[in-house]
């Protein structure tokens, strides 16, 4: 049985990843409002508390699911992105700040 995995506290694709404008795909679903952006910008709608427009945000962001997300092969559950500094989409790595230790 397959594990059901949530991102917590992760926001990762929000920041690292870029974001190309589609009509329809990348606008919010109460303003029409592209989130476009590129890679290594965080998206103007997060905040401390996660994402500002989560109940009408884009289909991109709602159809998202890194690796680690999906329970891919070398993603285990103790490989949550933001503890070991990485993740990836689709095989593909990308780089991301690690939580601080308190």
């Amino acid at each position: 049985m397959k594990t059901l995995r949530s991102c917590r506290t992760c926001t990762a694709c929000c920041t690292y990843l870029r974001i190309e404008s589609q009509p329809g795909y990348t606008t919010r679903y109460d303003t029409g409002e592209d989130i476009a952006k590129p890679a290594g910008q965080a998206c103007r709608f997060l905040s401390d508390s996660g994402c500002g427009i989560y109940a009408v945000r884009p289909q991109v962001c709602r159809k998202f699911a890194c690796d680690w997300l999906q329970g891919r092969k070398g993603f285990s559950l103790t490989d949550f992105p933001l503890l070991k500094g990485y993740f990836a989409v689709d095989g593909n790595y990308f780089a991301c700040s690690p939580a601080q230790e308190e």
